[in-house]
């Protein structure tokens, strides 16, 4: 099916010379595609109607009319995702929209740009948007076209705005592969004052996608993307020269040619080379595969409809954003891929590999479950990810009862950790994310899911760094969130008869008292309500909490020997309020320190 390429002038006389097909086909040869042939674009002229009084004509009706059209939005979102992959482009200039400009004072540049754009006649943008039979007749004009069925949409300038305000106007069959502003003025203030009507609703079933492409030394679009002012606009920065708002100029840029080259010459799929070899999955890439599988598990539990197809459309961009980083590094040829990736790539999702042993599968549980897989998107979704993971313990090759013993230890460490009138432990973990605290030793979490950035994102954040700490080396870094996990997978450990670490006692003690030192320096000089400080005090809190709990649970260590003094129990050192725990409860274990 012929795509057509459909280009809207700006203010002038409509570009006759046809100098933006000139930019794009000097772009299209560099990107190493054929040019366009006049016969395949539509560059309809209306130049004469902006320009002359008395010619007026009724709207044309709005024929856009799907009234649900969400499930055609999350497919719109994925498009975008992958377009900003593609293009590495930035959504924003590096300083003000003019610090292009050479020769020029700032402050006077920014004002025109945003404010009065002296440089560029506004009043024909002005009039469109503010006369109605203008636009009616503006429109008219350009709908007598033959569309074809499917177009690229192009609006240079002021055909920004008028191809914004066709969207919802086109024939019913006319479905837009690829929408492009390039130079738009669309978000100046100025242009919707007294105006209620430029596309209040993105049509996301006729348009596949929209990208808003400006130059940082463009005065009319004045270094202001698109995205403020129309959520459906991605916005990315092309440097294009001071001064520079040619269409041509526009057009000629490697990465907006290659985005019409995208639909007017679709390339096929590269074939990925499958080895002769088996070839193992690394640890991060089988726990990026468990990490899909978690989160396709919690979609399957999500109750409401509507909440399930959304977290589905987010969890498919993260999918989608591990796919490409597959396919790059297939590119690359550093490493043949496993028969697993291949089928990721496919559009499959290949089993979870049983590759874990019981005691490091359940610290692979304990982060997943409390690990958001569709960061940064934050959906409620109830009790979803529980009854998810009682399901990946049994893709994991262990009995259920392992996942519902992994979420009785999350629990029991939530209600350690609560409140009463107080603060909720999300957020305590959440906020107190950025407070370092200092390891008496080994904190790391078994298993990739500790180190992944991309789906494990924030919501399994597990910061680990170095920091230096008075001591000959410097001692690792951790947070409050390190240290609930720890003891949250030390406990599931201990409900599941597996060795656990009594040595998870002295990093709470260690951080217990780093917390306090930070506390004590900072309430000399500080405010006694401060933020920082009152967070500080809530970080603290918690730690005594959990120390609490690793007490009463039975994973500390029963005795502590303090040099040649009388070994003293754990209880003796315990935060005050403790909960005592039976003898029986306890290893026998003397420790020096």
């Amino acid at each position: 099916m012929t795509v057509k390429v459909v280009f809207l002038h700006g203010i002038g006389d409509g570009d006759p010379q046809a100098g933006w097909l000139n930019g794009l086909n000097r772009g299209l040869a560099q990107a190493g595609c054929e040019p366009l042939d006049v016969a395949e674009t539509l560059a309809p002229r209306y130049s004469d109607i902006l320009s002359t009084d008395g010619i007026s004509a009724k709207m044309p009706p709005v024929t856009y009319r799907v009234k649900d059209d969400s499930k055609d939005r999350f497919g719109f979102a994925r498009r975008q995702a992958h377009i900003q992959r593609e293009l590495g482009l930035g959504s924003t200039p590096s300083g003000m929209g003019m610090h292009r400009v050479p020769s020029a004072p700032l402050n006077e540049l920014q004002g025109f740009a945003v404010d009065h754009l002296p440089f560029y006649d506004l009043t024909q943008v002005r009039r469109y948007v503010r006369n109605e039979p203008l636009r009616g007749a503006v429109l008219r004009r350009i709908l007598i076209e033959d569309f074809g069925d499917e177009i690229v949409l192009i609006g240079h300038s002021l055909g920004s705005v008028v191809a914004i305000d066709l969207l919802d106007h086109l024939p019913e069959h006319v479905h837009v592969r690829r929408f492009l502003t390039i130079g738009s003025p669309a978000s100046a203030p100025s242009l919707h004052e007294g105006s209620e009507r430029l596309l209040k609703r993105f049509p996301y079933a006729r348009a596949d996608d929209w990208s808003n492409i400006f130059n940082p030394g463009d005065v009319v679009p004045g270094g202001r993307g698109l995205a403020p002012t129309f959520p459906a606009a991605q916005d990315f920065v092309v440097d294009i020269g001071p001064f520079e708002h040619r269409a041509s100029r526009y057009l000629g840029h490697p990465a907006v040619a290659g985005l019409v080259s995208q639909i007017i010459h679709p390339s096929k799929s590269v074939v990925t080379t499958r080895p002769g070899i088996a070839v193992r999955l690394t640890d991060k890439q089988a726990s990026v595969l468990l990490m899909l599988h978690y989160g396709h598990a919690v979609a399957r539990h999500i109750k409401d409809q509507e909440t399930a197809t959304r977290y589905a459309g987010a969890l498919r961009i993260g999918q989608d954003q591990v796919i490409a980083e597959i396919e790059q590094l297939a590119a690359s040829g550093q490493q043949p891929l496993a028969a697993e990736l291949h089928e990721l790539i496919d559009g499959g999702l290949p089993p979870v590999p049983h590759r874990w042993e019981l005691h490091e599968a359940v610290s692979e549980l304990v982060v997943l479950a409390l690990t958001n897989a569709v960061d940064p998107y934050e959906i409620d979704v109830d009790r979803a990810p529980t009854r998810a993971i009682p399901e990946i313990a049994f893709a994991l090759g262990f009995n259920r009862d392992v996942g519902v013993k992994v979420i009785g230890a999350i629990e029991d460490v939530q209600k350690a950790l609560g409140r009463r009138g107080g603060v909720p432990w999300g957020r305590v973990l959440g906020a107190a994310a950025g407070i370092a605290l200092l390891a008496a030793g080994p904190v790391g979490l078994i298993g990739g899911l500790a180190v992944l950035g991309g789906l494990a994102g924030v919501g399994g954040a597990i910061a680990v760094g170095a920091v230096a700490g008075g001591r000959a080396e410097p001692r690792p870094a951790l947070d409050l969130k390190t240290l609930v996990l720890r003891v949250t997978v030390e406990h599931a450990r201990k409900m599941l008869d597996l060795p656990f670490d009594h040595d998870l006692w002295y990093q709470l003690a260690d951080a217990e008292t780093n917390v306090s030192v930070q506390i004590n320096r900072l309430e000399a000089f500080g405010d006694p309500k401060s933020p920082r400080l009152a967070m500080l005090r809530e970080v603290k809190d918690s730690l005594a909490r959990l120390m609490r709990f690793v007490i009463a649970n039975g994973f500390a260590p029963r005795t502590i020997s303090v040099g040649d003094e009388t070994p003293m129990t754990v209880e003796d050192l315990a935060p005050v309020g403790a909960v005592a725990p039976t003898p029986s409860d306890h290893a026998d274990l003397t420790t020096g320190r």
